[in-house]
């Protein structure tokens, strides 16, 4: 593309600009509006020596657009004319011979080798083919690879003579360098060039702009930007400008101001939010905007607790008593015994030993400011401790339970036993009867301190215990052998077996067992008594009758009239063992009741119905103890 003669108008007889350029304000210009087919450029009319180094910043602006958004822009050094530039592609750098361009390029042309994201490059001559690049182009922004973002950026262009360096910044970072004698290789041992920028539009565009650079900027000493009342705060200018900086002005928002390049440190007398402004003005007259940033200053906060005496196990109470007037505590720094243990808001102190203690206090406020130290003592006191002794019982029996103290630290003032089943008792040494079943006595003990034992508990076992000798008395013959048997029931003792008792022991061969084994000649009568090993005991009565003979006897006739007397006919039985059968006949012959029951007898009845009066003929088949069997018949009168 060839080198275009562009219109000039002189602006403020510094900066001369060309074709679609204007100017903005001050320091700023417009290269292209968003439209097609636009060229501009903008020239500082002195010549600058390149023997001289120089570290120009820029701020730029390379439009909203980014698939559709072109060309870019250039930063062209050429000691050509005011007036040049071109269209198109070449963003009116190409063709300029000799010169050196460093351009900002968002439109990919495949035919220059452009690569699909926005770069910075370094060229000669104003040939815009990037295999003629003096270096390796870069991407122009480190963390995006579109720089039409609607955005300002800043660029910045270092030149050093004396080792031949030429260096691109984008937005703070480094993108290239190139070790190049400029004046000799490019400007035919000229030093004197101009500067300027050029822009331009084809059939794609973008509002593209760039400012010299006069961009306010300060640190604040302070961490977080929050300070403490009486404290120096010092500010450091950061400020980025195109040219030197003419004149600073601070204001820290406390009606006091400041003209200097870095002001003397500053002291804040009453806590609050202070918004400290700076804006500069350039060696050009150019006023910046003002920066603004706040600076939040803080009271010193006032620490103070109350600990209380606890018992040992237990954490102690704290009263967290600390203030602050502007802010808030965020920080506290506890110290037991000279050792830091903690930062939370409420620390947890357990299992701390018996004895005095010592517990410090630091607080911080939001803003960071530390409060005095404040100390407070406290003592964890002794727990009483204690054991049960108790041994085994029976249900329904009174248990012994002491209570014993085995610490030598405490005195006790009062015992609580919880036996489990709603009882309670606050002695020393207790007696309790369980009706039921105890899973478990628990015992604490309060000694004079205050404090509270740990909850001991015991599991006693209960037993009981149950003895049946026999259903009925026993019948023997008489001299020959016998044997007693005690049935007993009771819960499976832990500790030892169930004895026995047989009382009187006559004619027994082992009264303490569970079943002897006797002879006899008279009748007896005997006491069972078993025990338990916890204590339990049971007794019962067994009646021997001797047997020395057998009879059966049916009564010749009853009276069934419901008078309670002779109602039933019922044999009686003397030394009979086993009944085979009692049954009753009617005068035909007819069964009309039957039994194998000796304690059951007829009532008269037969199917519901009462029988008529006279005679009914009995049959009993039965056997007595001695074995002999009994067969016998006979008649009885039914009496109305």
């Amino acid at each position: 593309m060839s080198v275009l003669a562009l219109s000039s108008t002189v602006i403020q007889a510094q900066y001369i600009l060309n074709g679609s350029a204007t100017q903005n304000s001050c320091n700023c210009y417009t290269l292209t509006q968003a439209q097609n087919g636009q060229s501009g450029s903008v020239w500082n009319s002195n010549k600058i020596d390149l023997n001289n180094p120089f570290d120009f910043i820029f701020n730029v602006f390379l439009g909203c657009k980014d698939a559709d958004g072109a060309d870019g822009i250039v930063f062209i050094l050429q000691p050509v004319s005011t007036s040049i530039g071109s269209a198109g592609g070449g963003m009116g750098f190409n063709g300029i011979i000799p010169s050196v361009g460093i351009a900002l390029d968002t439109w990919q042309n495949i035919e220059i080798n452009d690569p699909s994201y926005d770069h910075i490059s370094i060229q000669v001559n104003g040939n815009t083919n990037h295999n003629a690049d003096i270096t390796p182009l870069q991407q122009a922004s480190v963390v995006n690879p579109n720089i039409e973002d609607c955005q300002w950026h800043t660029l910045r262009i270092n030149w050093d003579p004396l080792n031949k360096l030429l260096k691109t910044y984008f937005d703070g970072n480094f993108r290239q360098q190139v070790n190049i004698d400029i004046i000799a290789t490019v400007f035919n041992n000229d030093p004197h060039v101009y500067w300027g920028f050029s822009s331009a539009t084809g059939g794609a565009n973008n509002l593209q702009q760039f400012c010299t650079a006069v961009n306010p900027g300060f640190n604040i000493s302070v961490a977080g930007d929050a300070a403490c009342t009486g404290n120096a705060v010092t500010f450091t200018n950061t400020s980025e400008s195109f040219a030197p900086i003419a004149e600073f002005f601070w204001d820290f928002g406390d009606n006091t101001t400041s003209i200097s390049a870095n002001p003397l440190p500053h002291i804040y007398s009453t806590p609050g939010q202070y918004i400290v402004k700076l804006a500069i003005t350039g060696l050009d007259g150019c006023h910046s905007d003002t920066l603004k940033k706040t600076v939040v200053v803080g009271d010193y906060p006032i620490a103070n607790f109350n600990i209380y005496d606890t018992c040992s196990g237990k954490s102690p109470r704290i009263e967290d008593k600390s203030q602050v007037v502007f802010g808030t505590i965020t920080e506290k720094d506890w110290v037991l015994d000279g050792n830091p243990v903690s930062t939370l808001l409420m620390p947890p102190f357990a299992n701390l030993p018996v004895g005095p203690h010592q517990l410090e206090l630091m607080v911080k406020s939001s803003n960071g400011c530390p409060s005095a130290i404040v100390s407070r003592s406290f003592i964890i006191k002794p727990v009483p401790k204690i054991t049960i002794q108790a041994n085994d019982g029976c249900f329904n029996k009174p248990i012994n339970f002491s209570g014993i103290q085995t610490d030598n630290n405490t005195t006790i003032s009062q015992w609580n036993w919880q036996f489990g089943d709603g009882g309670t008792s606050q002695q020393q040494n207790s007696s309790h009867t369980f009706q039921s079943y105890n899973d478990s006595t628990a015992l604490t003990a309060i000694c004079d301190n205050g404090c509270i034992s740990d909850i001991v508990k015991t599991k006693i076992f209960l037993n009981q215990i149950r003895v049946d000798a026999n259903t009925s008395d026993t019948m023997a013959l008489k001299g020959e052998p016998f044997r007693l048997r005690a049935n007993t029931a009771y819960i499976t003792s832990p500790s030892g077996s169930v004895t026995y008792n047989w009382s009187p022991a006559a004619g027994l061969d082992n009264p303490l067992s569970d079943a002897p084994q006797g002879t006899l000649r008279d009748d007896q009568t005997y006491i069972i008594t078993v025990a338990t090993p916890e204590g339990c005991v049971a007794k019962d009565t067994v009646h021997v009758t001797v047997f020395k003979g057998s009879s059966v006897y049916v009564p010749t006739g009853f009276t069934p009239n419901d008078d309670g007397r002779n109602d039933v006919l019922r044999p009686i039985y003397s030394g009979i063992k086993n009944l085979a059968y009692f049954n009753v006949y009617n005068r035909w012959g007819q069964l009309i009741f039957s039994t194998k029951n000796m304690s059951t007898g007829w009532d008269a009845m037969l199917k519901g119905s009462r029988q008529s009066a006279g005679v009914y003929i009995w049959i009993i088949r039965a056997t007595d103890y001695a074995g002999k069997s009994y067969q016998l018949k006979g008649t009885t009168t039914l009496i109305r």
